[in-house]
């Protein structure tokens, strides 16, 4: 099935027309099928125990799943100080003369000396596994579906790729206030892949876009999304995913699954480190960014901003946004006086500038979607006063670009990204793009960060060779040092740490240009 980028109305190909060409399950029969169940789950046809010899606890064998430690193609990993080895069935059953990648001396492993490893926790010589490692009580014809898997695991096929394409999911809302953002990143994506595809791919390979739309108003519908394309392995991993929260459930399926995210917008850990293994931030957390405009409000305002109004919507990215702000203010002895939350899509922003005019507040904290932002910004335009508006630009976009000159006066964005150099080579390769395949310009701040994840996916793919896998990919991603994207700053990623430019700006609007510049520069062109 040929597949190729072309203008944005065409380029994107829908989860409909790739999924059936998916490879689900390609190559295994039912015996593997079954083994890779308990191998990623520690689902098998009968009950399986995990014994921990250290505690002597037990517990179900889906709490300590072997993809758990050895990760998806049995690749390995250094966790709490401990080496899990790697099992592909070439290294486990392959002769050593002395020690083995493990850095144990042992005869090569059999099926059954497998079989025993796995129930009793020895290996061929008869020496003990690290503790660590769970014993597990199991059938033995669970055993022997669990064998099956490890002797195919090497020469499974990879999930969204062919001998001449990648396929890269991308989850976005079909409709709501961030549906028009998701509309121009998928076409500055379409267009970067067909840039990409012209200069002959990766390693021959079309880099193609799979778009998986869903509706944000029926509850499940995201995960529902994520899982279609990751069960018929119909994609490799994700860019650029648009309201999909961090902690919400189709992320956490993604992670389970060992699924690569990049960059997801409007989400992002609370910290740098910490953060799952398979998903690659850009910015710091909404969190963090909270703590940052009340200690600018602390310090760089005229007057002490002792009464402030915090705005927030109902869902996780506005709730870390509200936790922040509270507890810096908090920290730096500054009262929160007027609190309103609202439900994304009914916001009542007549009602929310009367409640913050008539409380006298300090300054206004936001932290919701540009929709509700512009509504604020424009029913707030004929108030006399210069009361600041923070918010994030990650969640507000480019939608305060359209608010009256007097009330972007006020306004004062968190930016984990300085605005980019536009005089680079690497920036010029972004408006050329964005000029050719009609792109838009009312999201720049989500283009920038679907932009630099278009990179660093690149950059992953290429490091990741021919024969690449999910776990090449992300291992490729842990060793990134300052890769220059021309739209952030460089990004460097390790094997804890998962957000490759940490920390956060406050920047403001200039009226005449729409462009966000640094506080001092917006000062010096006044």
């Amino acid at each position: 099935m040929k597949i190729s980028f072309r203008r944005a109305a065409v380029s994107v190909i829908l989860l409909a027309g790739v999924i059936v060409a998916g490879a689900s399950g390609a190559g295994l029969g039912e015996p593997e099928k079954r083994g890779k169940r308990i191998y990623t789950e520690g689902k098998g046809r009968k009950r399986i125990v995990a014994v921990l010899p250290g505690p002597g606890v037990k517990s179900p064998g889906t709490a300590f799943p072997c993809v758990n430690c050895h990760l998806a193609a049995g690749a390995g990993q250094m966790e709490g100080g401990v080496r899990s080895a790697e099992i592909a069935w070439g290294t486990l059953t392959k002769e050593y003369s002395g020690r083995r990648p493990s850095g144990r001396e042992h005869p090569a492993y059999t099926g059954e000396s497998i079989r025993t490893a796995v129930t009793s926790g020895l290996d061929p010589a008869g020496n003990e596994l690290n503790a660590a490692h769970p014993r597990y009580e199991m059938a033995r014809e669970d055993l022997d579906d669990l064998l099956a898997y490890l002797k195919a695991m090497d020469t499974e096929p990879v999930p969204g790729v062919t001998d001449d394409a990648v396929r890269v999911g991308i989850l976005f809302p079909a409709k709501g206030p961030l549906a028009e953002g998701a509309r121009e990143v998928r076409a500055l994506l379409s267009g970067y892949a067909a840039e990409a595809n012209a200069r002959g791919g990766i390693y021959n390979r079309r880099l193609e876009l799979v778009a998986i739309p869903f509706d944000p108003s029926v509850e499940g519908a995201a995960l529902a999304a994520a899982r279609a394309p990751v069960e018929s392995e119909g994609v490799l991993c994700f860019l650029a995913n648009i309201g999909i929260p961090t902690d919400g459930e189709a992320a956490a399926y993604l992670a389970r699954g060992g699924v690569p995210v990049f960059v997801p917008l409007l989400a992002a850990p609370e910290g740098g480190y910490g953060a799952d293994r398979y998903t690659f931030h850009v910015l710091a957390g909404i969190r963090d960014q909270a703590r940052v405009m009340v200690d600018f409000l602390a310090e760089s305002l005229k007057g002490p901003a002792n009464r402030l109004g915090l705005l927030y919507a109902k869902d996780p990215s506005g709730e870390k946004g509200a936790e922040g702000a509270r507890e810096q203010a908090e920290k730096l002895g500054l009262r929160v006086a007027v609190e309103l939350s609202f439900v994304p899509g009914a916001f009542d922003a007549a009602g929310a500038v009367r409640r913050t005019g008539s409380d006298r507040v300090d300054a206004v904290l936001y932290f919701g979607g540009p929709s509700e932002a512009i509504a604020f910004a424009r029913g707030a335009s004929g108030e006399k006063d210069n009361t600041p508006f923070l918010a994030p630009a990650t969640m507000v976009g480019d939608a305060l670009r359209a608010a009256a000159p007097g009330f972007l006066q006020r306004v004062y964005l968190a930016a984990p990204l300085a605005p980019p150099d536009e005089g680079t080579r690497e920036f010029a390769d972004l408006r050329r793009i964005r000029e050719k395949y009609s792109v838009g310009d009312r999201h720049r701040s989500f283009q920038l960060l679907a932009y630099a994840g278009a990179v660093l996916l690149e950059e992953g793919l290429r490091r990741s060779g021919k024969d690449v896998t999910r776990e090449k990919l992300v291992g490729a991603i842990g060793n990134v040092w300052r890769l220059q994207t021309g739209v952030t700053p460089p990004l460097t990623y390790n094997a804890n740490r998962r957000t490759g430019a940490p920390g956060a700006a406050i920047v403001r609007v200039d009226p005449a240009t729409g462009r966000l510049v640094t506080v001092a520069e917006w000062r010096e062109a006044r």
